[in-house]
């Protein structure tokens, strides 16, 4: 997640752009990181990926599961949007960001068998402060959609091309809804002699 805030960034040093990397104190990030891991990520998640994603998952395709609860997500965040609390963007394109990343937190969901702490991580991982700001040297596309947009829509179309769209897996498992338990089917004994 941290690659694509960083996109913009990452692509102007390649280009041989100008980068400014503002003076922050280690100790400020790391305490920024944990405030949004327990704020956002924790809090967030459990609803997210917790709750909705494995239930959704059991009537709908992994990948329409993650593009509702992108939907969704997104649309949390207008109170936010709306009192200017936050850095957001252009609405639709925030929408398309978020749509985005909700596909590759699905994926990541999927994948580590619902192991909410790597979503809460990421998620607090997106939301961090970019370290480098490009000064110039960008590409043009940048005006139009963001670095992270660009990112985060490449990674997501490109795990639902290689994983599929039923599971967002490769081996078409989907990890079991917390809070329900499994039907117990008796093992058939073996006949006797």
């Amino acid at each position: 997640m941290m690659l694509g805030t960083e996109a913009e960034t990452i692509v102007a040093v390649l280009l041989g752009g100008d980068v400014a990397v503002p003076y922050a104190p280690i100790g400020s990030y790391i305490f920024t990181f944990g405030i949004t891991l327990f704020l956002a990520g924790a809090l967030e998640e459990l609803g997210w990926r917790g709750f909705l994603q494995p239930r959704l998952q059991q009537r709908f395709s992994a990948l329409r599961a993650s593009v509702v609860i992108g939907v969704v997500w997104g649309l949390w965040h207008v109170p936010m949007i709306l009192t200017g609390t936050g850095d957001f963007t252009v609405f639709w394109e925030y929408m398309l960001n978020v749509i985005a990343m909700s596909v590759i937190l699905g994926w990541l969901y999927n994948n580590t068998e619902g192991a909410l702490p790597v979503m809460m991580i990421a998620h607090a991982s997106h939301n961090m402060p970019r370290i480098g700001d490009a000064a110039r040297d960008v590409p043009a596309m940048f005006d139009i959609l963001s670095g992270d947009a660009v990112f985060y829509l490449l990674c997501a179309s490109i795990i639902a091309l290689y994983a599929g769209s039923r599971t967002l897996t490769r081996n078409g498992t989907l990890p079991a809804v917390p809070g329900q338990l499994r039907e117990h089917i008796p093992e058939q004994e073996e006949p006797a002699d």
